[in-house]
């Protein structure tokens, strides 16, 4: 525990303790579907992360997400559902950029997945595999290292044990480099 603990610390603050640096926080919004034991779902996704370039990565930054999937009836007013199925998680993932000149780049990304599966009323299970990402975005920032990216991208996620929930997002996001 006290491992996690200071891995997370690091994570956080080495912005603080490498001065060169740089730390991203971001967020993205989405349609898509998502199952568990279940037949396909649709719904919306949303996720928060934060993303750091660590020097011992010269092209690659951690990035750590927090995600949600729900029933896309969540958003409908006056739903009489009684229950509205959804999944929760977190991951870990190396994601590396490519400019196609000063403005527009490509990002891909891959990593670890955890999802806790809450498909069914009586199911709330923690799941394991892998997420990937890709997305096509727009660098606001005019050659200084601070500011907004914006763009859209797609992103699956799949768990190989239990009762193995999976999402698909395609998705709008916004950056902020600190």
């Amino acid at each position: 525990m006290k491992v996690k603990a200071f891995l997370l610390i690091i994570l956080f603050f080495s912005p603080l303790i490498f001065s060169q640096t740089d730390f991203t926080i971001g967020g993205s919004f989405g349609g898509g579907s998502f199952s568990g034991n279940t037949a396909s779902i649709s719904g919306f996704t949303s996720s928060l992360y934060a993303e750091v370039n660590i020097p011992l990565f010269e092209e690659v930054y951690p990035r750590a997400s927090f995600i949600m999937v729900k029933d896309i009836n969540a958003l409908l007013p006056n739903t009489q559902k009684p229950y509205l199925p959804y999944l929760v998680g977190a991951s870990f993932k190396g994601v590396t950029y490519q400019f196609f000149d000063s403005k527009v780049f490509l990002e891909e990304g891959a990593g670890l997945l955890a999802l806790n599966d809450n498909t069914l009323s009586d199911t709330n299970i923690w799941d394991y595999g892998i997420v990937v990402s890709f997305s096509v975005g727009y660098d606001l920032r005019n050659y200084n290292l601070k500011g907004f990216k914006l763009g859209a991208g797609a992103e699956y996620g799949i768990t190989f044990f239990n009762t193995l929930p999976k999402y698909s997002s395609i998705h709008v996001f916004a950056q902020f480099t600190i």
